[in-house]
């Protein structure tokens, strides 16, 4: 269903939702962090014809509250703004979101950019902005992050197999898969390497610097354990197999 917004007495067609007015998210979402109620009427309505949703947070408080009940994709952040600024929110912000932060600030000083850089924010947007310039900057700011986490996620649909590497996290047909360091290490190499079978050697040298006996027999009690978590029969293995005596292979295909 279409969606409008009335301003200036004028009815405009909007692609994207005021998740301050709407419960179904279905698109990426925008918070927008401004002690300004009028710049973030007007951010919103640029973000949703751009086909974003959106939702708004004047202090700090409530920017918190609204991660926490929209997930935001990303947060455009004052800097000046009373009781807590924006360094101090986006410190805030960074204990419970993962998600990219854009600094928009009528700040014009180099400092304050340099600063937000060091920080972690993703951008710098100063005040005025040319429109179209700051939808473009979201889009590029999402695609980075998109990409970083395509990079550092392994995702075998085959087998329903998925290893993240920032998060050291596994799940197996849904299901979260709890591993050791050395696991962990083990079954990424694997993976790294799937659906082609590793050679012993290659393994051992690869996480102990050394292939010798005492690390074969490291390696055989890892997968062992590994085959005990992820093995709907560990003694009849499908995933982690023996290739020919030569080497481990996980099985993705």
């Amino acid at each position: 269903m279409q969606n409008y917004i009335t301003t200036d007495n004028k009815t405009i067609p909007v692609q994207g939702n005021d998740l301050d007015s709407v419960s179904n998210i279905s698109r990426q979402k925008v918070l927008i962090v401004d002690d300004d109620p009028d710049f973030i009427d007007m951010t919103k309505l640029i973000l949703s014809q751009a086909g974003y949703d959106v939702a708004g947070a004047v202090d700090c408080n409530s920017a918190l509250e609204k991660c926490a009940n929209i997930k935001p994709d990303v947060i455009l952040l004052d800097l000046m703004m009373p009781q807590v600024d924006g360094f101090e929110t986006f410190r805030r912000l960074t204990v419970v979101t993962d998600a990219p932060v854009i600094v928009i600030t009528a700040i014009g000083d180099p400092e304050k950019a340099v600063k937000s850089f060091q920080i972690g924010v993703e951008d710098y947007i100063p005040k005025p902005f040319y429109n179209a310039e700051m939808v473009a900057r979201v889009q590029a700011v999402l695609r980075r992050t998109k990409r970083r986490e395509n990079e550092n996620t392994r995702v075998f649909p085959l087998v329903d197999l998925v290893i993240n590497q920032d998060t050291f996290e596994v799940f197996l047909h849904g299901k979260f898969i709890r591993l050791l360091p050395l696991e962990f290490t083990v079954l990424s190499f694997l993976a790294q390497n799937a659906p082609r079978p590793v050679r012993y050697t290659s393994i051992t040298e690869k996480i102990w610097g050394e292939d010798s006996q005492k690390t074969r027999s490291h390696l055989k009690s890892i997968i062992f354990s590994l085959r005990k978590k992820m093995e709907a029969t560990p003694k009849n293995p499908k995933l982690l197999i023996n290739f020919r005596s030569l080497g481990y292979q996980l099985m993705t295909s």
